[in-house]
C-alpha cells in the first residue's frame, strides 16, 4: 500500500518505522524541518518539510495510487482538515485521524473521516486487555471499531483445546481467519485442530467480542 503519513512526531514516527517492514511504500509530511531531516535519516524514507494542512504540500505527496492518508499531529483540528481534503479533493479511500480529544470522535466520524483512533480511548483499551487474564485481545479494528479483528491464545485450561472446527457449534456470526502454530500460518477448515498455545485470529462485531470470549474460556456453544 502506499501510505501518506501527516504529522512526523513520536506517533507518526513509531507509526512509520511499524509499516515499514510489511513493505508498505510511507512517505511523511512534518512541519518542523529538524525533525524531518532525522526521520529522513534513520527511516530512509521520504520526508516532506511542511504544513499537512496546505493544499498545495498534500498535492505534492498525495498521488492517485495513493491508498491511505494517516494524520496524527497534535492537533484535532489539523488532523480533520488534512483527511477531509485527502477525502474530497485526492478522493482517497481510507483516511485514517488521531483524535486527541475522544469528545470529537463522532464529529469526525459525521464530517466523513473512515477511522478515528483516540489516545485516550487506546490506553483504556490497552489496560483493560492487560488485565484481562484470558488471552484475548483486540488486533485491528475496521467500520469505525464496529468489526474487530481478534488474537486468541489457546491457554493450557482453555476448554476447546484438542478439538478441531467441526466440533466447535460455533455461531455465523464470528469468523476463524487462521491459525498460527508456531512460525506456520494455518488456513481454517473443520478438520482444523485447535491446540494448546495455539493463536487463534477471529473477526466479530465488537458488540459479540464478550460471547467470543465465552466460547474459548467457558466453552459455551459446543456440540455435545
Amino acid at each position: 500500500m502506499e501510505i501518506v503519513i501527516i504529522g512526523g512526531g513520536k506517533i507518526g514516527y513509531y507509526l512509520a518505522k511499524t509499516l515499514i517492514p510489511y513493505k508498505h511504500k510511507i512517505s511523511v509530511v512534518e512541519i518542523r524541518s529538524s525533525v524531518c531531516e532525522r526521520i529522513a535519516n534513520e527511516l530512509d524514507i521520504p520526508v516532506l518539510n511542511g504544513d499537512g494542512t496546505d493544499l498545495e504540500v498534500l498535492k505534492s505527496v498525495i498521488a492517485d495510487s495513493t491508498d491511505a492518508v494517516i494524520a496524527v499531529t497534535g492537533k484535532d483540528e489539523d488532523n480533520l482538515v488534512v483527511c477531509q481534503l485527502a477525502k474530497k479533493t485526492f478522493r482517497v479511500t481510507n483516511t485514517i485521524a488521531r483524535v486527541n480529544n475522544p469528545k470529537n470522535i463522532e464529529v469526525f466520524k459525521r464530517l466523513g473521516v473512515d477511522t478515528t483512533v483516540s489516545s485516550t480511548s487506546t490506553i483504556a483499551e490497552t489496560i483493560e486487555q492487560k488485565l484481562d487474564q484470558t488471552g484475548m485481545k483486540s488486533l485491528i479494528k475496521l467500520q469505525n471499531g464496529e468489526f474487530v479483528i481478534s488474537e486468541i491464545i489457546v491457554l493450557k485450561d482453555c476448554p476447546i483445546k484438542n478439538m478441531n472446527l467441526r466440533e466447535i457449534k460455533l455461531p455465523n456470526k464470528f469468523i476463524i481467519i487462521a491459525v498460527i502454530r508456531e512460525d506456520i500460518v494455518l488456513i481454517p477448515n473443520g478438520d482444523t485442530l485447535i491446540l494448546e498455545n495455539d493463536i487463534v485470529i477471529a473477526g466479530s462485531q465488537r458488540k459479540n467480542q464478550d460471547e467470543l470470549k465465552e466460547i474459548f474460556v467457558n466453552a459455551k456453544h459446543l456440540k455435545h
